[in-house]
């Protein structure tokens, strides 16, 4: 009786090491692959600003001979931001405080670089997934 007792709990321990081992390589896919979204996003940022500041060194250093970049090809997008990085990356660290922010309330803007720093505006989404309001 005592064998099958220790088998029992044996058997007990083994799936719980299993599952939590299973947990555990879950959370680990799941940060890996929220880290390489972040790269991907980090990436096309740094992209999208080296090309807009050497644009303007070139737009500077031409003068009138510049080129014009608000026509042609590239007319309907001149001076916007790829959709990509309007959308953000998901987070799921749970770091994000829960600030009370809904729809319709009246925030300022803060931060260091910001360039909308200390405007107010009215929250339109608040998206706790991805740790943003609009």
């Amino acid at each position: 009786m005592q064998k099958l007792l220790k088998r029992t709990s044996q058997v007990h321990r083994q799936a719980a090491r299993r599952q939590r081992i299973a947990r555990e390589k879950n959370a680990s896919d799941t940060r890996k692959i929220l880290h390489r979204q972040q790269k991907i996003y980090n990436k096309s940022q740094r992209q999208v600003f080296r090309a807009a500041r050497q644009a303007q060194r070139e737009d500077w250093a031409l003068g009138p001979l510049a080129p014009r970049r608000d026509v042609g090809d590239k007319a309907e997008t001149y001076g916007t931001v790829p959709l990509r990085l309007m959308q953000g990356v998901e987070k799921t660290d749970g770091k994000w405080k829960k600030w009370g922010i809904k729809e319709g309330d009246r925030v300022c803007v803060v931060g260091e670089k910001e360039r909308d720093k200390g405007v107010i505006g009215v929250v339109r989404d608040v998206d706790e997934r991805a740790e943003m309001c609009k």
